[in-house]
């Protein structure tokens, strides 16, 4: 048992069994759901009460979690269980007869009723948790090879194994194949250590290429030199309008500025005009056309 299993199994200790009768109250009061509160507290009780029951039923499953094609745990077949225990708590009306004492006279138990629920979500978890389809009885095989080697360690013949499982040699050694075969998910495939996950050597298709990075990075620092040369004011509203996060509009610089909206068109007009010329003119050569034609703003 590992040791989060270990501390689940002391936490869910603490919680008392209750008698048929109290299953019984405590059904009644979740059927009328008169009172959302009593109800709640109700269904907390029943289910507190009955955690240890979906335990018991995770034994039957053992096989099942032992098997190479199996990627589920333990404790999240439990939480699977416990789901199963809510909806059986959900649904369970009690027919319990306080004026008896014989056990054929209480009714159907709450435990009774439980088991098909938790069992049922289990097992569609294990299905969902296989990769490759398993025979079922091939689980019982390995389990008792599994005991086989246990008992006999190295001086388990073959025969001796064929023999007690009472299948042909063929079929113990496609049983041992099927063993020995593990389904690994490409979490698993990436590095022996666990260090770095498949998502780390995928490329975000969202992310700027770093060949692109530079060359914008590059370009910038062109334009910047270049910016230098033109008028402070036309240098300051075009890096407003393409260096900034959120570009203004037309109007909120003309309120900075102190001129007139379609002023500040022109001015950054002219100013786009004059730095595609100057990289024209540049003797290495940086692709102009990567310069904005026009203003582009609202206005």
């Amino acid at each position: 048992m590992n040791s989060s299993f270990e501390r689940y199994f002391a936490d869910i200790s603490q919680f008392a069994r209750i008698t048929p009768q109290r299953e019984a109250e405590l059904s009644a009061i979740i059927q009328a759901g008169t009172n959302e509160e009593q109800t709640e507290a109700a269904m907390t009780e029943l289910v507190h009460a009955n955690l240890l029951l979906v335990i018991h039923c995770l034994k039957q499953f053992s096989k099942y979690l032992s098997s190479p094609v199996i990627q589920i745990t333990d404790m999240d077949l439990i939480a699977e269980g416990n789901i199963g225990l809510v909806k059986a708590a959900r649904g369970f009306k009690a027919n319990y007869n306080a004026g008896h004492d014989d056990e054929k006279s209480s009714g159907v138990r709450f435990s009774s009723y439980a088991c098909k629920c938790i069992n049922s979500y289990m097992r569609r978890a294990l299905k969902q948790g296989r990769f490759i389809h398993i025979p079922e009885h091939h689980f019982s095989y390995w389990a008792a090879l599994g005991k086989l080697r246990e008992e006999h360690g190295d001086d388990l013949h073959h025969a001796d194994a064929s023999e007690t499982l009472n299948v042909s040699n063929e079929v113990l050694d496609l049983l041992k194949q099927g063993e020995c075969t593990r389904a690994h998910a490409l979490e698993d495939m990436t590095t022996d250590d666990g260090a770095s996950c498949w998502q780390d050597i995928l490329p975000n298709e969202n992310a700027l290429r770093p060949d692109d990075a530079t060359d914008t990075s590059l370009l910038k620092a062109v334009l910047l030199a270049e910016m230098e040369k033109l008028p402070e004011r036309t240098r300051h509203m075009i890096s407003e309008l393409y260096f900034e996060e959120s570009a203004p509009t037309l109007r909120e610089m003309a309120g900075r500025h102190g001129i007139s909206s379609e002023r500040c068109r022109q001015v950054c007009a002219h100013g786009l005009h004059t730095l595609r010329r100057q990289l024209k003119d540049r003797t290495h050569q940086i692709d102009p056309d990567m310069i904005p034609s026009s203003v582009t703003v609202a206005a």
